[in-house]
């Protein structure tokens, strides 16, 4: 079985000609003499529009995608360009990075991931620009993009007239693609889970190696100037998440979502509505949970404290995110000073939950926003019923409504 794709959706075409035009007036790069970063060697992506252009072009583009009549708050009408900026080391020492941010808003199972890749290679063959890291915030959601990378190869090689390019997810012990990456001629595709390099002291691309006769891995990269495509970057909203992409040294980032938490820059936005008027989906049903007195706090249980050669620590249950993405109650253990956004797996949820002072003979332990918890108490135990209850309803429901509509021929798709 081969999958077949329709090139000519109306919605999928806006969405790519909204961030293609963004760059209109910047010339086409054919071939780029290979130029040195500290030493490196690479083939860069190259933006030569000024800071004027591109908010010329964004204001162009977002009058088309928005009716400034409609007073929707996502038109910046004569706001300036959004931009991320932050620190990093490069092969030359210290750096300032900053980088515009264009999002793209699209409903859940309309083609986000065909629309993306499908705009990059555009950007190729329109630009020149060749080079693009997809973050991702899961092995899961990675797996799905190479997926899409692979069913769609003959298709965009029909649309493009067989331009070649090049995808893989990046691998630390395969670290000959980081080069690849950097001196290629071509397209090309590395897709990384953020967890792969947002770590200093842990992740091997910041570290020098034989392998690249002792150069940085990151460095290679940045030498790229890389395109970021940011694959539900409401998952990437942290501080330590904004300066982990700095640390890639962006030419600019496109960052697609349906559920923007920061939407820079918006110039495509295809909303549930609009999505059901165009028969994208058949139908919407939403079933909600309410709480009384449910304050969105993250889930801490404190089991037990313990006072050891002048050392306090305690015993800590929370909801930690796995590297597979999934998030499981965790035993931690703490000291003052501890950050539970940290032993969560960088939920943002945790985020301000550090442990301040514990108090072994009182029994409990307070956070520095000033929130305490005794032994046996817990904070946030509802949004666990909550969630178990959502669950179990979702299952059921989708059970349902799949063993009716399957027959027909009809997808139910369920979040």
């Amino acid at each position: 079985m081969q999958f077949q794709f329709d090139s000519n959706q109306d919605f999928q075409l806006e969405a790519i000609a909204a961030v293609v035009d963004l760059f209109d007036g910047q010339r086409r790069v054919d071939r780029e003499v290979a130029f040195r970063l500290g030493g490196i060697p690479a083939v860069p992506n190259r933006l030569d529009l000024s800071d004027d252009d591109l908010l010329r072009n964004l204001r162009a583009v977002q009058k088309r995608a928005f009716d400034p009549a409609d007073e929707d708050p996502l038109y910046q009408g004569d706001a300036a360009l959004q931009w991320l900026a932050g620190q990093t080391e490069t092969a030359d020492g210290p750096a300032a990075v900053r980088f515009a941010n264009f999002s793209v808003e699209m409903e859940t199972g309309t083609g986000k991931t065909y629309v993306y890749l499908r705009t990059a290679l555009e950007l190729a063959r329109r630009y020149g620009l060749r080079k693009f890291v997809v973050v991702v915030p899961s092995v899961a959601i990675r797996e799905g993009v190479l997926k899409t990378l692979a069913i769609t190869r003959d298709h965009f090689r029909d649309l493009f007239d067989n331009a070649p390019y090049r995808f893989y997810a990046y691998d630390s012990a395969n670290l000959s693609q980081v080069r690849q990456f950097a001196l290629s001629d071509s397209v090309e595709f590395m897709v990384m889970t953020l967890a792969a390099f947002n770590k200093k002291d842990v992740n091997v691309i910041h570290q020098s190696t034989d392998r690249l006769q002792g150069a940085t891995p990151i460095h290679l990269v940045q030498a790229a100037r890389p395109i970021l495509i940011l694959d539900e970057p409401q998952n990437m909203e942290s501080l330590l998440s904004r300066v982990s992409l700095a640390d890639l040294n962006p030419l600019f980032a496109l960052r697609y979502s349906a559920t923007h938490r920061n939407p820079y820059n918006v110039v495509y936005r295809l909303t549930p509505a609009e999505a059901y008027r165009r028969k994208l989906v058949k139908r919407i049903e939403v079933a909600s949970t309410v709480v009384e007195g449910e304050t969105l706090q993250p889930f801490v249980r404190l089991i037990s404290t313990r006072a050891e050669k002048r050392v306090l620590s305690a015993k800590l249950l929370i909801h930690k995110q796995l590297k597979g993405g999934a998030i499981r109650e965790a035993e931690v253990v703490v000291r003052p000073g501890d950050s539970l956004w940290e032993l969560s797996g960088e939920r943002d949820v945790y985020e301000g939950y550090d442990i301040d002072e514990i108090h072994h003979g009182e029994g409990w332990l307070c956070f520095t926003n000033t929130q305490r918890v005794a032994v046996g108490e817990e904070i946030g135990g509802e949004k666990a019923s909550v969630f178990e209850a959502q669950i179990r309803y979702t299952v059921e429901e989708h059970a349902k409504k799949q063993a009716t509509l399957a027959p027909l021929g009809i997808k139910v798709l369920t979040l």
